[in-house]
């Protein structure tokens, strides 16, 4: 690779990576505008989101899912339980296992929450001139 192509590529690097940064500053704040009489932290929208994602969880797959410690995700569970987005309930097969999974209230919440990130990077995206985009 020549001095020139590894300038470009090492451009167009930090380009994706101030667009990522961007994206995150947006998603983590987006939701702050939506209409609702439940506050979620962060944290909590993105236990929200792995479990709309994979359905049901113990405390340990959503942990190792999300790359956070049991206690967060406990602690984080335990607030969203509160709240009414999700439920707890014994796993069938095994009583021992307790499963997580977002409750119809968490559904609603996370599938909103999701079309307002949605509408937050179109208009990103839009700003972004066609050139760039390809």
């Amino acid at each position: 690779m020549t001095g020139k192509q590894e300038a470009e590529v090492g451009d167009f690097t930090r380009q994706a990576v101030m667009l990522i940064l961007h994206i995150m500053r947006n998603f983590r704040h987006s939701g702050q505008g939506m209409i609702t009489d439940v506050e979620v932290s962060y944290c909590q929208i993105l236990v929200m989101y792995a479990l709309l994602e994979i359905g049901q969880a113990t405390m340990s797959e959503l942990s190792q899912w999300l790359k956070i410690s049991r206690g967060v995700a406990t602690r984080t569970v335990d607030r969203l339980v509160e709240k009414g987005m999700v439920e707890r309930r014994r796993d069938g097969a095994d009583r021992r296992v307790v499963l997580v999974s977002l409750s119809k209230e968490g559904t609603y919440f996370a599938e909103k929450m999701i079309s307002v990130h949605l509408e937050k990077m179109d208009e990103v995206f839009e700003s972004v001139g066609k050139e760039k985009r390809e």
